[in-house]
């Protein structure tokens, strides 16, 4: 036996070196298999990977069995200590002998929906019931799925149990600090509109430079933004493109349009190096920096400038729109139901993080002090999210970064799920490299607890894709092997789950401000979990193995087509839970079983319409439509002399949708 295990070690350390290992070296033979195969290269990189993956699982569930006896000392102790805890008497675990527990429970829960009802989220005792009522709820389930529904009588199935339980541990750690930031949060925009009013008298008026970075974005796209960035109600400002492809056709159109270019001999750290390289060409007290698909509103810096009367503020982020929906949305249709899905984070997460000053940058739509960003070194080049970075430099620099919560641009979010993809991967790998990087919160100097905390948060959010992912294959544990990851009965779990589950999802989106529900969350989840979860690992195996990138935009497809290279796993899993929901079937009376067959059931509901996100549909039109509710008065090619009055529809720069009273006798009807 010893052999096999050797072997079965060997593969596992060539596996991981194979599948991360420079692709120039592994891939040399790509222009030959190219030709043989007609496959593009990029098709062609994945192969190693998916050899790698099918040498990899095999050889992890050898030695896993091989080790799986019940002689391993240290899980038989960490079982016996448990099992010990557990004939420690609870207050409510014999919940069916004593039902006068009840009525704390639907007490909470009833107070908790009034509050819903008649309460928004700005106001503080309503977030402090609908708070305390889910750490109350949240603190009473983790007690009982760690002191009753362990299944500790073999080794597997308790390392299965533990693991189930660590992930929803570490889940509902950084949901319990959330919570507890809401109860700090502030607005900022009564500050703003008092500072807004010196800018306005024109008792504070510094120039600012404007600088809109570019790699490969279409003119089209760069057009709108300096468009946007000239009609700005300010009168002090420059604008200048920082073009790093030196395209003639670019300078061409910043001449034409009467702003400033810049370009430089290389592309050395990308973004970051292209905006440190406008830096020694620009010379305002402010900066603003938008990327080159977002389009600002006309008050964008009276909004914005008059917070640096604070001489500690060093930046300010605003609020990030999209004037187009994102690919899960469309792809659903719901396009006119869900927000983009990164409203969540403007509208939510953002608004937290400044409750404590420890706000992102986003990389656009924000200003910045000059001297303060040149007092860190200019912007951070250790990462691909170097406007996280330099946020948190500027922090340690004792400046103040803060977030005001009112939408005042707008962009494009990505064309497709790939795109989509692509993105969160590039921000997934730029975050996780902070663990590698002087710059990064858990190094950088005179943060407080607090704020590392804060920041360790959101960079652990990444790691939820692995456990998700691990959530989607536990309940075919069950199924499979016959493995069951707690032991409870129906009533108990309807007892402890139900009510802190229930309200979780009913007080979900008022939290959030109305950005995102549970559900839609999970679907986002699911239907990249992953290819996040090898860019996690990739990332701790190799955090600096791959370059910055840029997400396509502005492109159009005439035809329905499905993304297989992410489709084709949630295919694979789809089908294995629907094989496991019809084994269980048969098994429902087991201890256990049945709240794995609903988990299962749950996760074909969301891994199917994960899967249907990936139908890429038909963008033929080359502009985006925007929703538009406005009187306007029309005058007929065919009828000079008489005005109609109609209602705008839709409007893009191709056109736009117009409706008529059916009294105009000029269109006989609504149009």
């Amino acid at each position: 036996m010893e052999p096999a295990v050797t072997m079965a070690r060997q593969i596992l350390g060539f596996t991981f070196f194979y599948i991360w290992r420079t692709p120039s070296k592994t891939l040399g033979y790509l222009p030959m298999l190219t030709a043989l195969t007609q496959w593009s290269a990029t098709q062609l990189r994945r192969v190693p990977r998916i050899l790698g993956l099918i040498l990899l699982v095999p050889a992890l569930a050898y030695l896993f069995w091989q080790h799986r006896a019940w002689g391993d000392r240290a899980l038989k102790a960490l079982c016996d200590g448990l099992l010990t805890v557990r004939t420690v008497p609870l207050l409510g675990i014999e919940h069916l002998e004593k039902p006068w527990l009840f009525w704390p429970l639907v007490l909470m829960v009833g107070l908790s929906g009034v509050v819903l009802r008649c309460c928004t989220v700005r106001q503080q005792w309503g977030r402090l019931v609908i708070v305390s009522s889910l750490l109350a709820l949240m603190l009473r389930y983790l007690l009982w799925r760690s002191l009753v529904t362990l299944n500790l009588r073999t080794p597997t199935e308790a390392a299965v149990s533990l693991l189930l339980l660590g992930i929803e541990g570490f889940i509902m750690s950084g949901y319990a600090l959330q919570l507890y930031l809401l109860l700090k949060v502030n607005d900022r925009r009564p500050q703003a509109d008092a500072a807004a009013m010196a800018v306005k008298a024109g008792r504070y008026q510094p120039w600012v430079d404007i600088l809109i970075p570019t790699y490969n974005e279409p003119l089209t796209i760069l057009r709108r933004t300096i468009v946007g960035c000239q009609a700005l109600d300010y009168p002090y400002k420059r604008i200048y493109v920082l073009d790093d492809t030196r395209r003639p056709a670019l300078q061409d159109l910043a001449a034409e349009l009467g702003c400033h270019y810049l370009a430089r001999p290389d592309n050395h750290h990308a973004k970051a190096g292209n905006l440190n390289h406008a830096l020694g060409h620009t010379h305002s007290e402010l900066i603003a920096v938008f990327d080159a698909d977002f389009v600002p509103t006309r008050n964008f810096l009276t909004r914005t400038v008059g917070l640096f009367q604070t001489a500690d503020i060093g930046l300010v982020q605003t609020y990030q729109s999209f004037y187009n929906p994102d690919p899960v949305a469309r792809n659903l249709g719901l396009e006119t139901q869900l927000p983009q899905e990164v409203e969540i984070f403007s509208r939510h997460y953002q608004v937290l993080r400044d409750s404590i000053e420890t706000a992102l940058c986003y990389g656009s739509s924000f200003v910045v002090r000059r001297s303060a960003l040149e007092a860190v070194g200019g912007f951070v080049t250790d990462s691909l999210s170097e406007d996280y970075y330099t946020g948190i430099q500027l922090a340690a620099a004792h400046y103040r970064v803060v977030y005001l919560n009112e939408s005042l641009s707008a962009g494009l979010c990505a064309d497709d799920m790939g795109g989509h993809i692509g993105q969160r991967l590039r921000w997934a790998r730029g975050t996780l490299q902070g663990f590698f990087i002087a710059a990064g919160p858990l190094r950088a100097k005179n943060l407080t607890l607090l704020q590392r905390l804060a920041h360790l948060e959101g960079m652990s959010q990444w790691f939820h894709s692995p456990l998700r992912l691990l959530l989607l294959v536990l309940p075919l544990a069950s199924a499979f092997l016959g493995i069951v990851p707690l032991e409870t009965t129906l009533r108990e779990w309807v007892y402890y789950f139900l009510p802190y589950y229930w309200l979780l999802l009913s007080t979900f989106a008022w939290l959030n401000g109305r950005s995102r529900s549970a559900l839609i969350s999970d679907v986002y989840a699911v239907v990249q979990c992953i290819p996040l979860t090898l860019t996690v690992v990739q990332t701790l195996i190799r955090p600096f193995g791959r370059g910055f990138w840029v997400t396509p935009k502005g492109t159009r497809g005439d035809r329905y087509r499905f993304q297989w290279s992410l489709g084709w796993p949630l295919l694979v899993l789809f089908g294995a839970s629907l094989v496991a929901a019809v084994l269980n079937w048969h098994h429902l009376q087991a201890r256990g079983l049945i709240l794995a067959w609903v988990w299962n059931l749950y996760n074909l509901v969301i891994l199917a319409l994960a899967i249907y996100s990936l139908i890429e549909r038909p963008r033929p039109d080359p502009y985006d439509w925007l929703r538009v509710q406005q009187t306007v008065e029309l005058h007929l090619a065919w009828d000079q002399s008489a005005a109609v009055w109609g209602t705008t529809t839709h409007l893009s720069e191709g056109g736009g949708g117009c409706s008529a009273p059916s009294s105009s006798p000029q269109f006989g009807g609504e149009r």
